[in-house]
């Protein structure tokens, strides 16, 4: 329950319609922003460059991004798996005769993904016999993508994250 004094931030566009077509850039955390997806490295990288070393957890959010395409109506650009939060570019397509706009929308899409991760990182953990614990924050941030240099600007910025880490908002 959200408490009257401290309101839940709205986070998304006020009357936009998120299964319109169009470029979607999701930003998807895990619980308290904990480190399970796995760590960046630079000690033993080539030429210093950071290295991404996935958890079971993390392998298990990087093959599932392929899961999430839907035919031709969903596809997954662009995307990173960091150690504790996944970015990714997702683009939505309406079916050449619909008027309507896309059969799926970015929330469908986005609950459907975190949903198939936690349910296979739950199996993981039972057949493990290990406790398996929250794996999202809940919600996710969005940003609609409005151009070519919006889109060009989010698909270098995902490209140079890991570079980045250190200067990360998700670093902790």
């Amino acid at each position: 329950m959200v408490s009257k004094a401290n309101p839940r931030k709205r986070i998304r566009l006020e009357n936009y319609d998120y299964s319109s077509g169009g470029a979607y850039f999701i930003t998807v955390c895990t619980y308290q922003k904990e480190k399970t997806l796995g760590d960046i490295f630079r000690r033993g990288a080539p030429c210093g460059l950071p290295r991404t070393k996935l958890s079971e957890l993390g392998m298990i959010a990087e093959r599932t991004i392929r899961e999430i395409e839907v035919k031709d109506f969903v596809s997954v650009d662009k995307y990173v798996v960091m150690a504790n939060h996944v970015h990714m570019i997702i683009t939505l397509s309406a079916p050449p005769d619909s008027r309507k706009g896309c059969p799926y929308s970015i929330f469908s899409i986005v609950g459907r993904y975190k949903s198939l991760v936690a349910y296979k990182w739950l199996c993981e953990c039972k057949s493990h016999n290990k406790t398996m614990g929250n794996v999202w924050q809940r919600s996710y941030f969005d940003h609609v993508i409005r151009s070519e240099q919006d889109y060009l600007k989010i698909w270098k910025y995902i490209d140079e994250n890991p570079l980045k880490w250190e200067l990360d908002k998700y670093y902790s």
